[in-house]
């Protein structure tokens, strides 16, 4: 077995001086540690069966020899998997992976600590159960890849019984799997785009793998794609809070800011003014890990001035092709379909919103997936010590929709969305004709983080500290009064709606009153005949979108177009810059 790993080596590309970053990695080194001493002084409970199932925090207590006879009793308990019950009663398949990828670290830190009993209930998960995932997200297919490759590493000589492979011919079919998966979103970016949970769920995945991968070649793409996720991220965030459209995310993360499992790893990594969640479970391949972001990303996170504007292109996300294999075939007719979206940062505000959207074709089994816990547009305002000072619009799906099209986020089989957003404007149209689907739209508007709120029949307007704001619905609103959403959710009933949602500083007016007023001289024109809105100089369809009578052309050629970083779509090469520095990243290799 191979129990040898590496530090990392930041010079993913052309090294930069690191004087200007060096207190940036000191102050993540203290963070580290304060990490590390809180996970391994959490309450004995926290070990209890049902709640370390993938054994998170068991691992890690035994790698630094702490509570070390409960914490083999709950690895012991989690490889045996498949050999008792869930322990939450779902399917033993659904997440299998979630522990494998865990249990990588047991392999390669624990298993000469651990009892015979202990060893060969791991070997058993391993080289006898099929951990592969029944689901087919982006997620799920990378994370039983990196597990089952770096497990074939470990046990190297062994037969994979339940594949009918040798551990040989798995690491041969698995690292060629995982370099073409990372090449491919290097061209194309994620396929659950800019999404605040399962981007950390990515992290974790290239933390393991770059932790105990022997080959040098993932080691470096690896390192490399941590690095173009947290640059994606940074670009598309203000200390640490992403702004505008993401794709796969709960409700939790839709409503509050601070949520996310991006949000925990901007702090641990580069700090944010309201700290580290209390959370920090998902942490540990994190801190187990050496990989710091290369120089240029901290330059990035530290020297960017605002305002400026991000634009983006990322590709349409299909499951299918990478379950079993890669589905060349399948991914060649959504070649060039893809999801842009637009994000204005500013001291005050984020402001961002979907632009466009292809569609599936229907030819490829991926339809479903369309809008799936999708957040199509939301207004972030700044400073915000909650998480919760923010404003965004919804067509809510019944909860029978799990979470693919549920009260604040998705649009899963209705798709009756469409969404565009300038620098200070966010537009949406709804026309929801499937006669299933809820015949309102919600809003979140949590009043009570706004200092004077201003009410008329299809106006709000608001004042957030030295902004103001005006919230426009077609159909008129009605504030939720009772139940755990009364004050934040919004209704407004029918099937057709413009909804239109504007921000100014509020030093341009003498008061909210007189911003009103000017507001309502600019007047919001709406057909819902055509579905058709002019506002704010937008004119927009559910298929064209004008801004200044200017047609807007989709999807744009680049997939990452802002101040700091950029990217032509399908290069491979990103280019990014803090200002004074400048780094390449050639994913072709």
């Amino acid at each position: 077995m191979n129990t040898e790993f590496s530090s990392h080596e930041t010079c993913t590309h052309e090294p930069c001086a690191s004087d200007d970053t060096r207190a940036f990695r000191e102050a993540w080194m203290t963070r580290r540690e304060r990490a590390r001493k809180r996970l391994l002084s959490t309450p004995q409970p926290a070990l209890e069966l049902k709640k370390d199932i993938y054994a998170d925090g068991a691992v890690f207590r035994l790698i630094h020899d702490v509570d070390v006879a409960a914490a083999e009793e709950q690895l012991h308990f989690t490889a045996d998997w498949f050999e008792h019950p869930h322990p939450n009663g779902r399917d033993h398949r659904g997440e299998a992976d979630f522990a494998s990828i865990r249990m990588v670290n047991a392999l390669y830190r624990c298993y000469d600590k651990v009892s015979d009993g202990c060893r060969a209930a791991l070997d058993n998960f391993f080289l006898r159960r099929d951990y592969s995932s029944i689901y087919g997200s982006e997620n799920h297919a990378l994370m039983y890849r990196v597990s089952r490759l770096l497990a074939a590493q470990f046990y190297a000589g062994r037969v994979f019984e339940q594949y009918g492979m040798t551990a040989e011919d798995v690491m041969r079919e698995d690292a060629a799997y995982i370099d073409e998966f990372l090449m491919y979103r290097a061209r194309r970016a994620w396929g659950e785009f800019d999404s605040c949970g399962y981007a950390a769920e990515i992290m974790l995945i290239l933390n393991v793998l770059y932790m105990y991968t022997t080959d040098e070649r993932l080691k470096k793409k690896a390192a490399m794609s941590m690095d173009m996720i947290l640059l994606d991220m940074i670009v598309d965030s203000k200390n640490g809070v992403y702004g505008g459209a993401h794709g796969r995310i709960y409700e939790h993360n839709a409503l509050n800011s601070f949520s996310s499992g991006m949000y925990t790893y901007y702090c641990y990594y580069f700090g944010a003014d309201a700290g580290m969640p209390e959370n920090i479970m998902g942490m540990t391949a994190a801190i187990l890990s050496d990989y710091y972001p290369a120089d240029i990303v901290c330059r990035v996170a530290k020297n960017r001035t605002f305002p400026y504007e991000n634009r983006e292109r990322k590709h349409l996300h299909l499951c299918e092709a990478w379950v079993n294999g890669i589905d060349r075939e399948m991914l060649a007719k959504v070649e060039g379909l893809s999801i842009d979206k637009y994000l204005y940062l500013s001291d005050r505000y984020l402001l961002g919103s979907v632009t466009h959207q292809d569609s599936y074709p229907d030819s490829v089994p991926g339809g479903w997936y369309a809008h799936h816990q999708q957040h199509e547009w939301e207004l972030k305002l700044l400073p915000d010590e909650t998480g919760r000072a923010k404003i965004f619009s919804h067509h809510p799906g019944d909860p029978g929709y799990h979470h693919t099209h549920n009260r604040w986020t998705g649009d899963n089989n209705c798709c009756c969305g469409t969404h565009f957003c300038t620098r200070d404007t966010a537009v949406s149209l709804y026309n929801i004709t499937r006669e299933n689907e809820y015949p309102y739209i919600n809003a979140d508007i949590p009043l009570e983080f706004f200092e004077e709120a201003v009410k008329e029949p299809n106006y709000l307007f608001l004042r957030y500290r030295n902004l103001y704001v005006t919230v426009w619905f077609s159909n008129g609103y009605r504030f939720v009064t009772e139940g755990e959403t009364a004050g934040y959710e919004v209704i407004s009933d029918g099937r057709k709606h413009a909804f239109v949602c504007h921000v100014e500083p509020a030093e341009k007016y003498g008061s909210l009153g007189a911003f009103a007023d000017a507001m309502k001289a600019r007047p919001i024109v709406f057909d819902p005949d055509t579905m058709t809105v002019e506002c704010f100089g937008i004119r927009m369809d559910c298929k064209e979108r004008y801004v200044d009578g200017q047609r807007q052309v989709f999807p744009s050629k680049m997939l990452y177009d802002s101040p700091y970083l950029t990217s032509e779509y399908g290069s491979g090469i990103l280019h990014v810059t803090d200002g004074a520095v400048s780094a390449v990243y050639d994913f072709n290799f």
